[in-house]
């Protein structure tokens, strides 16, 4: 009876599969990349996310480490931060690299740091394409 029940469930599930109630095919892996830049950049870094395919971005404002004594020594006036969080897909993670290269090396006002976390999984089909502006609503 068990070995039924586990058949029953088997085809359910492929019966869904099939239907593209969340149909697979057209997925494709995504990476989260943090952007740390200095206050008021993160405007061009969000122009940059979206030529290169970013589906969402978040922001939030930060704080360096520096004391107020080394900041003047280095001439900087200004410790706040701004912390850019994206979801890119991984095929465009080079080609955004090589932009936010060419980006930080056009000004000495330019200057932070990228970086990205794998990841492995997000829950349910109609959350990734909603993030990856796949499907809307």
């Amino acid at each position: 009876m068990a070995t039924s029940k586990k058949k029953k469930a088997a085809n359910e599930i492929s019966t869904i599969e099939k239907s593209g109630f969340e149909a697979r095919d057209d997925l494709k892996r995504l990476v989260f990349y943090i952007i740390i830049v200095n206050f008021g950049q993160s405007s061009n870094i969000i122009k940059l996310l979206k030529t290169n395919h970013s589906s969402a971005q978040f922001i939030q404002v930060g704080e360096g480490t520096a004391t107020k004594k080394i900041r003047s020594i280095l001439g900087i006036e200004d410790n706040r931060k701004e912390i850019i969080y994206s979801l890119i897909r991984e095929e465009f993670v080079e080609e955004f690299k090589q932009d936010l290269d060419v980006y930080f090396a056009a000004s000495k006002r330019n200057s932070g740091v990228g970086f990205t976390v794998k990841l492995d999984s997000i829950v349910g089909v109609k959350i990734y394409k909603f993030l990856t502006q796949t499907v809307r609503g």
